[in-house]
C-alpha cells in the first residue's frame, strides 16, 4: 500500500513539474509578428504599419491578446506585437530600434504596470532589478524620466497613441491602485505637453468593474510566491484545461484580471476597442 502511495506522490509531481515546465516555454515564447519579423520579409505593400508597444499586457500570451484582436479587425495592415512579458520602460528603450527601422505609421505605446509594481515597495523593485538584470530599481522618477526620453524618439512617428495603465487588482481603493494613480497622472501630463492623444484604459476598466455581478474577495500581493501561484495556476488552467481567461478570473473572483495583473478576454476587449475607435479615424 505504501509502494502505491509512493507511487501515485511522484506521478503527480512528474505531471505537475511536467505541465510548470510546459506554461514556462509558453510565457518565455516571444509574441508572433514583432519588427525582426517585419524587417526580414521586407516588404510594406502600402500597407500600414501599427507598432503596439508595451509589456505582457500587450505580449498577450499571459491573458487574452487585443493585439490578434486588432489583427481579425484590420486585415489589411501590419501590426507589430512589441510587447515583452515583464517588460520596464527602461528595456523598451533596449528595443526601439528595429520598430523604428520598420518606419510605423502609427504607434500604441503602453508601458509602465511593471514599473509602478516594481516601484510599489522594496521587495518588488529588488526583485524587477534582479530578474529583468536592470541597471537600477524601477523609481517613479526614472520612470518620468525614460517614459519622456521614449515619446522623444517616436516624435518623427505620425500618430502616437499613449494609453494610460490599467488597474492593478480590482479594488479601486488599494494602496496599489492609488500608486497606478500617480503613473496615470504623469502620462497625462506628458500626453499633453507632447500633444499625444491619450487612450483611457484606466477609466473604462473601472467603468467595466462596476458591472461585476459578485463582491471582491482578494486584494493584490506583491509577494513572489503568491504572485507566481496566481499567475502559474491561470495560465495552467487556461494551457492545459483550455479555460477561457474570464472563466479563470470568476473563479477567483475577479471580473477583468484573472490573476490580479493580466487581462481576461473581456479585459481586452475594453483596450482592443479603443485602440480600434483610435486607428479607424482619418
Amino acid at each position: 500500500m505504501a509502494i502505491v502511495v509512493l507511487v501515485v506522490i511522484l506521478a503527480v509531481a512528474i505531471t505537475v513539474v511536467t505541465a510548470f515546465f510546459y506554461v514556462s516555454r509558453i510565457i518565455s515564447l516571444p509574441p508572433k509578428g514583432r519588427a525582426v519579423d517585419y524587417l526580414n520579409r521586407k516588404s510594406k505593400n502600402n500597407q500600414r504599419v501599427i507598432a503596439c508597444i508595451g509589456d505582457s499586457l500587450t505580449h498577450g500570451n499571459i491573458g487574452a491578446s487585443w493585439v490578434d484582436l486588432l489583427r481579425k479587425e484590420f486585415p489589411s495592415d501590419i501590426f507589430l506585437n512589441e510587447g515583452i512579458n515583464g517588460d520596464v520602460v527602461w528595456q523598451v528603450h533596449q528595443r526601439l530600434k528595429p520598430i523604428l527601422k520598420c518606419n510605423p505609421d502609427v504607434v500604441i505605446l503602453m508601458i509602465g504596470s511593471n514599473d509602478a509594481m516594481a516601484s510599489f515597495n522594496s521587495k518588488s523593485g529588488k526583485r524587477y532589478k534582479r530578474n529583468n538584470n536592470l541597471p537600477n530599481i524601477p523609481s517613479f522618477k526614472n520612470y518620468q524620466k525614460l517614459l519622456s526620453e521614449l515619446l522623444n524618439q517616436l516624435k518623427d512617428v505620425d500618430r502616437v497613441f499613449l494609453c494610460n495603465l490599467p488597474p492593478i487588482g480590482e479594488n479601486k481603493d488599494s494602496q496599489i491602485n492609488q500608486h497606478i494613480i500617480q503613473f496615470n497622472d504623469f502620462i497625462r501630463q506628458i500626453a499633453q505637453e507632447k500633444n499625444l492623444s491619450l487612450l483611457p484604459v484606466y477609466e473604462n476598466m473601472w467603468r467595466d468593474l462596476a458591472l461585476r455581478e459578485f463582491p471582491l474577495t482578494n486584494d493584490y500581493n506583491p509577494d513572489s510566491i503568491p504572485l507566481l501561484r496566481r499567475i502559474y495556476g491561470g495560465v495552467m488552467h487556461h494551457y492545459i484545461f483550455k479555460q477561457p481567461w474570464d472563466k479563470i478570473a470568476r473563479s477567483k473572483r475577479q471580473w477583468l484580471l484573472f490573476d490580479q495583473i493580466h487581462l481576461g478576454e473581456r479585459a481586452a476587449n475594453i483596450v482592443f476597442k479603443l485602440v480600434k475607435n483610435a486607428i479607424s479615424k482619418n
